[in-house]
């Protein structure tokens, strides 16, 4: 039997916006230095070290363990590495757990993770809510003894 419409919608289970990112167009990948200016359109998953402003129409990752010094400008940005400079989202901007930001956040929604690091004002252009959240994905794994 198929429920009807209006309730299968709220049964649905809410999802980050990342859950929905398509796959990244372009990767520089661990151990890799990227120094200049970034430019482009797309999903960019850095997992390297980036030296530089970047300007970029899509999603910017930076996965943990990257760096990132420069400005960051993009649709959405996920951090879960270290950055240097100034990020600027036109929607979005998420900070994992792992994250540690220097510099200025401006974008109409924040997501800051507990245990995100971060110095410097934060910006919302149409004074949204900054959330704060802990990650509770994964939390069913065993723990490794202390």
């Amino acid at each position: 039997m198929r429920l009807p419409k209006f309730i299968e919608n709220r049964r649905q289970k809410r999802r980050r916006s990342t859950d929905q990112m398509a796959a990244c167009t372009s990767r520089i990948g661990a151990g890799l230095l990227f120094q200049g200016e970034l430019r482009g359109a797309g999903n960019y998953l850095v997992q390297g070290e980036v030296v530089g402003d970047g300007e970029v129409e899509g999603v910017v990752a930076l996965d943990a363990g990257a760096y990132w010094r420069g400005r960051v400008t993009a649709d959405y940005v996920q951090i879960a590495g270290k950055v240097d400079g100034d990020i600027v989202a036109r929607s979005k901007i998420e900070l994992r757990e792992t994250a540690v930001v220097t510099g200025d956040l401006s974008a109409p929604l924040i997501a800051i993770a507990e245990g995100a690091v971060y110095q410097g004002t934060i910006n919302r252009p149409r004074k949204t809510q900054v959330t704060r959240y802990r990650e509770r994905r994964g939390q069913g794994e065993p723990k490794p003894p202390a």
